[in-house]
């Protein structure tokens, strides 16, 4: 893979892990808008004192937010999440979870049933997303949402559109994996996306770092190279969306929207909570705000505690584990194929692209 392709791939299989479970199966053709100064922040990479987690008493971390919005006696939480976290902060989230009258949370397709596969579509190339996650979690040394929130709670309400809807409207707007790429490559080019080394450079080097820690099982120094990106997430979402929006986040935010003036309807006042990945929540902050709620208290949760320093070779290494997921999962294997041949036609596809005028 050339460095400019991996460059436009990064960002999009990154993406992967922080915003939902369909960040890379579409995006918008609107030209990107630029990130308000005083965007709202529900992921963030908190550096140990002295940097690079030097302070052994002191881990770098990923963290998450939940914040309270209220008016006239009901209770809105943003819970923003990430999809691949430590298990400690799945098993806080459960506690946090169940104190809620309502946890609306998302599922492109219809309502998760603990121990099922979750609903699968061709069309939008949501089984290379999930591959690609649970590759990840071996890399990571991480759990994944879906086995360990308790989405079998009472309080759980689906809140997320099914397959038609995403269908129609993704080919209404002309939302593919190939615009997706094409922005992203933009971006990348242009050194317009947080946390990404803007030179071929430093790209390079990154790229090393990240292929070092994989090699020699340092999930450590794997975390502490790809949390920066991901802590900037809502940046590059925002910027994916364009003034127009996409379906990816401003439409499916409505969808839950409108889920959660109808339960309001129903049960009146009370504590709800939308729980659903990090980059979605300033959009939803904007839509409470636009209906008259007040922000009020927020609360951050380590989603990754990273320890000091690297130990490579210290940790085992993830390929055994990752050997051992596709002896299991053969389809993974061949998605993963598919997915290797969806990346050389795209970077034909990118190849070809003509530069605008003056550029």
């Amino acid at each position: 893979m050339s460095k400019s392709l991996m460059k436009a791939f990064l960002p999009a299989a990154l993406l992967a892990l922080p915003v939902g479970f369909l960040a890379m199966a579409q995006a918008p053709v609107a030209p990107p808008a630029p990130v308000a100064a005083d965007a709202a922040d529900y992921i963030r990479y908190v550096a140990a004192p002295g940097g690079e987690g030097l302070d052994a008493a002191s881990p770098d971390r990923l963290q998450t937010a939940i914040t309270r919005f209220e008016k006239d006696g009901v209770a809105i939480d943003l819970v923003g999440v990430v999809h691949l976290a430590d298990a400690v902060y799945y098993a806080v989230l459960n506690e946090r979870l169940a104190a809620y009258d309502v946890v609306l949370y998302e599922m492109v397709g219809g309502p998760h049933r603990p121990g099922e596969a979750p609903p699968a579509d061709g069309e939008t190339g949501i089984e290379s997303v999930r591959q690609l996650q649970q590759l990840a979690k071996s890399f990571l040394g991480l759990e994944f949402q879906l086995e360990v929130i308790d989405y079998g709670a009472p309080n759980f309400v689906h809140a997320d559109m099914d397959w038609a809807e995403m269908n129609a409207l993704m080919k209404a707007r002309n939302e593919t994996l190939l615009t997706l790429f094409t922005r992203a490559s933009a971006l990348a080019e242009e050194g317009g996306v947080a946390g990404l080394p803007s030179s071929e450079e430093a790209m390079e080097a990154m790229m090393k770092r990240v292929f070092n820690a994989v090699l020699t099982g340092d999930n450590a120094g794997l975390k502490r190279s790809v949390a920066p990106f991901l802590s900037e997430a809502e940046g590059f979402i925002a910027q994916l969306e364009g003034e127009d929006g996409s379906v990816l986040v401003s439409e499916r935010n409505r969808v839950v929207m409108e889920k959660l003036a109808e339960l309001r309807a129903q049960k009146g006042r009370g504590s709800y909570a939308i729980f659903y990945g990090a980059g979605h929540m300033p959009d939803f902050e904007k839509r409470l705000l636009a209906e008259g709620f007040t922000k009020g208290e927020e609360v951050w949760l380590d989603a990754w505690s990273i320890p000091a320093g690297s130990t490579p070779g210290g940790g085992a290494s993830p390929f055994e584990g990752v050997l051992r997921l596709l002896s299991e999962n053969p389809e993974i294997m061949n998605g993963l194929r598919d997915l290797g041949t969806t990346l050389e036609d795209l970077g034909g596809a990118l190849k070809s692209l003509t530069p605008p005028a003056g550029q």
